[in-house]
């Protein structure tokens, strides 16, 4: 690796470390939360997320590339959702360079009063836990016939 690029790495990482912690800083209006990837020294990640939601429901994706379903624990405790997973190394390898994370993962956020906690579903897709999340009746949009006199 050239030194022009490995100069540029460390500048990017910090700004995708920026932009990451504005994000959150947001979404944390929504879903106050904490976590982080333990087992990994010197490094503080989160699960990366993404959130969004429709008339009826509260969707999130986390993604877990080279983590199985077995291997990943959603639960909810009043308000709190969190989903846990673990990413095993591979003790046989010999890595000459390795910038991905293994061990224990943990992500928690407290659910929005207006969604229905005992909704929770989940799936696991090519690396992606996707979880969909009802909005209590009370929350959702009602739409309103326009009626033409």
């Amino acid at each position: 690796m050239s030194s022009m690029v490995r100069n540029r790495i460390p500048a990017a990482v910090n700004g995708l470390g920026r932009l990451d912690a504005q994000m959150d800083a947001l979404l944390g209006h929504l879903f106050r939360e904490g976590g982080e990837v333990k087992e990994r020294p010197g490094r503080a990640e989160v699960l990366p997320l993404s959130l969004w939601s429709d008339e009826e429901r509260f969707h999130i994706e986390v993604d877990l590339p080279g983590v199985e379903a077995k291997d990943v624990d959603v639960s909810v405790l009043k308000d709190v959702l969190t989903i846990k997973a673990e990413r095993a190394l591979d003790e046989g390898r010999r890595y000459s360079y390795n910038g991905r994370a293994f061990g224990r993962f943990e992500r928690s956020l407290t659910l929005p009063e207006s969604v229905d906690a005992d909704s929770v579903e989940a799936r696991m897709s090519h690396g992606v836990l996707h979880l969909s999340l009802r909005k209590r009746p009370e929350a959702q949009v009602r739409k309103i016939e326009v009626r033409q006199d």
